[in-house]
């Protein structure tokens, strides 16, 4: 059976453009780290997109079959193996299979109730470590954020001298504070326009109940209590990750709707359909939720992390639904280049499971175990990065490009392609592809 010819160019092209619209997104977000990485990965993917493109073909023009020694399998008619028995599966058990895959990852996925974010800085088996162990040591005579106090800097605005009588009644205040179990007597710089207050919090630095102490009463203490003429601020560890946290809530509220609205109107455009693309978004999200539920669950709950790092959730956005699109767009285009040839829709299901899930599931290893490499990392955040991305490309290339849409796309025939109606014509066949008869074998299996 010959492969029929496709635009993939076109196909490839919005599969990468895809990826472009999503980290580009990162340019608006207000956490610097994310603001880098966005532009930086949105470039890498176009050059890479040129190379395809141009330079790619070029080498294959030039090596012919060469190119593929010392393999002969273009020498012969292949023979049907597990992408073949796949398609015919789908086609013929399209709605168990949509079930199963459902069932998995919603199960995969209810591992994100009670998910926490963890903003702290220590790594795996961090309460082994020396510093750890000191901290654990100061914490049992002292209040534990001994280790790492929370500052309060004041400055005369005012051009007066401060003093530790002037600076009195705030520090007095946030002794009131509760959680805060010590407060450190006033430091002044040397010419008196500066001073310093550190606050010895009854909490883990690191904690979530340090930060929202900060966050809350001990801010809301310094402008209460602050002299005339005078400007406070916080700082400390608790005082940075609680202003990361804002910046990274604030830029998931805008990074997920933007870059989710930007790839359903690369599909629309792609697939000409407002049903095709609604599909793979929800097959994509729901492939999301499955793998930051199981990051939780292996994290947060096997392993007993305080919770799953900050940078996670978006990362994991931005990869696994950028890259599940890239494959759900390979397969949903060829079954529609598949669907515009004469015969039944899941015959056209099963031959384009058939040509295109061999170089996905490729594609998807390979990358899978690129990233899944992080995993041997010490670093914690590194270690769930690595984990997370590597199995959200395998649930991406193997549940939801090969399984799940297919199977979709066979339950719904050419309706996928509301509300344009297509209709299958005899000049889109391609001689050798197989009858009309012989598709209806395939669905049979």
């Amino acid at each position: 059976m010959t492969t029929p010819l496709y635009p993939l160019p076109t196909a490839i092209t919005c599969a990468a453009l895809t990826i472009v619209a999503a980290f580009s997104t990162l340019a608006v977000a207000s956490f610097g780290q994310f603001r880098v990485l966005g532009p930086a990965i949105a470039v890498s993917v176009l050059v890479m997109l040129l190379g395809s493109l141009t330079l790619m073909p070029a080498v294959l023009a030039v090596a012919g079959r060469k190119m593929f020694w010392p393999s002969r399998a273009l020498a012969r008619v292949p023979r049907e193996g597990v992408a073949a028995r796949t398609g015919s599966l789908v086609a013929r058990r399209p709605l168990a299979l949509v079930l199963a895959a459902v069932a998995l990852l919603g199960a995969l996925a209810a591992g994100t109730a009670g998910m926490r974010v963890d903003y702290g800085q220590s790594g795996p088996g961090g309460e082994r470590t020396a510093s750890a162990v000191t901290a654990a040591e100061i914490a049992r005579a002292l209040p534990a954020g001994v280790s790492d106090p929370t500052s309060v800097f004041v400055t005369a605005s005012d051009g007066g001298a401060l003093t530790a009588v002037r600076l009195g009644g705030l520090s007095r205040a946030l002794a009131s504070v509760g959680g805060v179990g010590q407060v450190a007597p006033t430091v002044l710089s040397q010419d008196r326009r500066a001073a310093r207050i550190d606050l010895f919090p009854t909490a883990d630095p690191h904690g979530q109940e340090a930060r929202d102490l900060v966050s809350g009463p001990v801010r809301d203490t310094v402008a209460a209590h602050r002299p005339d003429g005078t400007e406070a601020h916080v700082g400390g560890t608790a005082a940075v990750f609680s202003d990361i946290a804002s910046a990274v809530d604030k830029d998931l509220k805008v990074v997920f709707p933007v870059a989710a609205a930007l790839i359903a109107l690369i599909l629309f455009l792609l697939l000409r359909s407002l049903l095709a693309p609604v599909v793979l978004m929800l097959a994509v999200g729901l492939g999301f939720a499955a793998t930051l539920g199981s990051s939780t669950l292996v994290f947060q709950h096997a392993a007993g992390r305080p919770g799953v790092d900050f940078s996670l959730p978006l990362v994991l956005f931005l990869f696994v639904v950028a890259l599940g699109t890239d494959y759900n767009i390979l397969i949903t285009d060829r079954i529609r280049e598949e669907m515009d040839r004469p015969g039944p829709a899941r015959a056209a299901v099963a031959r384009a499971v058939r040509h295109t899930a061999p170089a996905i599931a490729t594609a998807g290893l390979v990358l899978a175990l690129s990233f899944g490499s992080l995993a041997a990392s010490q670093g914690s955040a590194t270690q769930q990065i690595g984990f997370a991305t590597g199995l959200g490309i395998l649930l991406s290339a193997f549940v939801l490009s090969v399984v799940l849409v297919p199977a979709l796309a066979a339950l719904l025939g050419r309706s996928l392609w509301w509300p344009v109606r297509q209709r299958p014509g005899a000049g889109h066949l391609v001689p050798g592809a197989g009858s009309h008869r012989e598709t209806e074998r395939v669905v049979a299996g």
